[in-house]
C-alpha cells in the first residue's frame, strides 16, 4: 500500500486527473514532433532575415551567407598594396667589403657585398620600388662606387656628413649603432630630414676631380717630406729624402698636364677656366678645383653656395647673450684652395684688399678677415659663372 500510495502520488495518478503512462508517452511523442516542426520553420525564418546590427547581407550563421561570392581582399593584403604604392625612403650603412639596405616603411633589407655585382644587384631592386630618397654617410671614399652607381640608374641619392646622422640618432635616443642599425636610421633621417638629392656629375667632372684630388694627396706628401729635411742629420736619409721630393715634383708636374689636358678636352671647362682665372689672385690650381670639385658653382644663389661650401656664418645667441657666428661643414677642399686664393687676392685683387683694410681697421682678428675674404671671393666667382662674364672691378 505504501508503494501503492507512492507510486501515485509520484506519478500524477488518476486521483489526480493524469494519464496513463503509455498515453502520455504518445501525447508526449505527438507533442514533441509537433514542437520539433516548429523549431525547425522558427529557426530557418530566423536565419533567413537580417540582422538588426548588420548594415546589409545575411547572418554570418546562415547557410546562405556561404553561397555569396569572393570578398575583396583582406585588410592585412590591402596594407600591403597601400605600403608598396607609397614611396619609400631608403638607407644605405656601407662598410668596406659590405653594405646594409634597409627602407622607411619597413619594406625591405639587404646585405650585400661592396663589389660591382652588389651595386648592380641593388640598382635592380630599389627600381622595382618607388624610392623617394636614398641616404649614405661620406665613408672616406668607399660610398662613391655606389653612389656613381645609383646616380647612373637615376637613383636620388644624398651623402650626408656622419655627424649629422650620429646627432639625430642621439636627438631619438638611439645609442646602439651596428650595421643594419645604422640603415635603419639613416633611412628614418632621409624620412624626417629630406636633405636635397645630389646632381648627378658628369664623367669629365669625375674624371677633373680625382686629377685635383691625386694632386692634393702629392702635394700633401711633398710637404711632409720637406718638413722632414731640416731635422735629419744622417747623410743616406737626407739623400732619400730629397730623391723622394724630386720624385714627388716629377709626378705633380705630371698631374698639372693631366689636368690641364682635360679642362682643355672640354669646352664647358675651358669657358670656366677662362671666366675664373680672369680674376685676380686666382690661379689654375684653384681654377681646377673649383671647376672639378665645385660643379654647382652658378648655379646656386649666394646664401646657397656659401653654405655648400662652409663659410656661411651660423649665428648662436640665446635670451641676453650674443654670441659669435662661426662657420662650420661644407666642403674642406674647396675652402683650402680658397684660401690660398684669398690670401693672394687680399694683396693683388682691389676688391678684396680694400674689404681686408676695412676689416683691419675695425680691429677683427686675422682668421675673421680671410674667412670674409674668402666668402667675397666666392660669391664674385660664382656672380661671374652665372651671368658669363669675366672680371670687371665695376662689376665686382
Amino acid at each position: 500500500m505504501v508503494n501503492n500510495s507512492l507510486i501515485g502520488v509520484a506519478g500524477g495518478g488518476e486521483a489526480s486527473g493524469a494519464k496513463p503512462r503509455e498515453k502520455r508517452s504518445a501525447a508526449s511523442r505527438a507533442d514533441t514532433g509537433r514542437r520539433r516542426e516548429f523549431v525547425s520553420v522558427r529557426a530557418s525564418e530566423a536565419v533567413t532575415k537580417q540582422e538588426p546590427r548588420r548594415p546589409r547581407g545575411n547572418s554570418p550563421n546562415s547557410r546562405l551567407n556561404r553561397q555569396q561570392p569572393a570578398r575583396l581582399a583582406s585588410s592585412h593584403s590591402q596594407e600591403r598594396e597601400s605600403t608598396m604604392s607609397e614611396s619609400i625612403y631608403v638607407g644605405i650603412d656601407i662598410a668596406k667589403d659590405t653594405f646594409c639596405v634597409a627602407a622607411y616603411p619597413n619594406v625591405l633589407k639587404l646585405d650585400l657585398p661592396n663589389t660591382p655585382q652588389g651595386h648592380h644587384q641593388v640598382c635592380q631592386v630599389l627600381q622595382k620600388h618607388p624610392v623617394a630618397l636614398i641616404v649614405m654617410e661620406a665613408t672616406g671614399g668607399y660610398e662613391r662606387p655606389l653612389t656613381a652607381e645609383l646616380l647612373a640608374a637615376s637613383l636620388p641619392v644624398v651623402v650626408v656628413n656622419p655627424r649629422q646622422v650620429r646627432d639625430f640618432a642621439r636627438g631619438i635616443g638611439q645609442y646602439a649603432k651596428t650595421d643594419p642599425i645604422d640603415a635603419q636610421l639613416l633611412a628614418q633621417f632621409a624620412h624626417m630630414v629630406k636633405p636635397a638629392a645630389k646632381t648627378q656629375a658628369t664623367p669629365q667632372t669625375k674624371e677633373l676631380a680625382e686629377l685635383v684630388r691625386r694632386r692634393r694627396q702629392l702635394n700633401d706628401l711633398r710637404t711632409q717630406e720637406s718638413n722632414r729635411l731640416p731635422l735629419i742629420c744622417h747623410v743616406k736619409v737626407k739623400k732619400s729624402i730629397r730623391k723622394m721630393i724630386k720624385t714627388l715634383d716629377f709626378q705633380i708636374l705630371e698631374i698639372d698636364q693631366l689636368i690641364q689636358d682635360q679642362i682643355e678636352s672640354d669646352e664647358n671647362f675651358k669657358n670656366k677656366d677662362r671666366i675664373i682665372q680672369s680674376t685676380p689672385g686666382v690661379g689654375p690650381q684653384t681654377s681646377a678645383m673649383l671647376i672639378g670639385s665645385l660643379p654647382e658653382l652658378g648655379l646656386l644663389n649666394r646664401q646657397e653656395i656659401t653654405a655648400l661650401v662652409g663659410l656661411a656664418p651660423w649665428d648662436r645667441s640665446s635670451g641676453k647673450w650674443d654670441g659669435k657666428a662661426h662657420i662650420w661643414g661644407g666642403r674642406k677642399e674647396v675652402r683650402c684652395g680658397l684660401y690660398m686664393a684669398a690670401f693672394n687676392a687680399r694683396h693683388w685683387n682691389p676688391i678684396i684688399r680694400e674689404l681686408a683694410i676695412r676689416l683691419e681697421q675695425k680691429g677683427k682678428p686675422y682668421k675673421v678677415i680671410m674667412t670674409a675674404c674668402m666668402h667675397k671671393l666666392l660669391i664674385i666667382l660664382n656672380t661671374m659663372i652665372r651671368n658669363q662674364t669675366v672680371w670687371t672691378q665695376k662689376i665686382s
